[in-house]
């Protein structure tokens, strides 16, 4: 956990708490097995689960933790870098979820209803190891909108 109290000390958009609240956090979503819920986070840590609720609502900016983790690698002049992107299609049945739309699904080879996620990662070709950067979710957005 060092290295992650190192990233979030860059991290000039966090207050003391919430990298408090990070350092606690991230090492119990690594030693929970099953399901991950605020009562079973409450159950393994000092914390109550409305302590998590409240926590969960603020923005945290992956992107940034991620990027600044893999600065080291990028100082080093043996490695080759590349980005790489990917796009995954999550069937997905409903009226009411935000984002669903028509996608194209590798699988069937055609465009279904359901959901739609792009994924950036950093790809170290030296090594054949990619790193996650940020995902986002692909939002349908009607014709006129466009």
């Amino acid at each position: 956990m060092e290295i992650v109290n190192t990233v979030l000390q860059q991290m000039s958009s966090l207050n003391k708490p919430q990298r408090r609240f990070i350092l606690v956090l991230l090492p119990l979503l690594m030693c929970l097995r099953g399901r991950v819920n605020f009562r079973n986070l409450s159950r393994y840590s000092d914390y109550h689960e409305k302590t998590f609720s409240r926590w969960y609502r603020r923005d945290f900016d992956f992107t940034e933790f991620n990027r600044l983790s893999l600065r080291p690698l990028n100082e080093d002049a043996a490695v080759t870098l590349i980005a790489a992107t990917d796009c995954s299609f999550i069937p997905k049945s409903g009226r009411h979820t935000e984002g669903l739309g028509k996608y194209y699904s590798g699988g069937t080879g055609r465009a279904e209803k359901g959901l739609e996620i792009s994924t950036l990662a950093v790809v170290n070709v030296t090594e054949n190891t990619a790193y996650h950067l940020s995902t986002r979710q692909t939002m349908d957005h009607p014709d006129s909108e466009q």
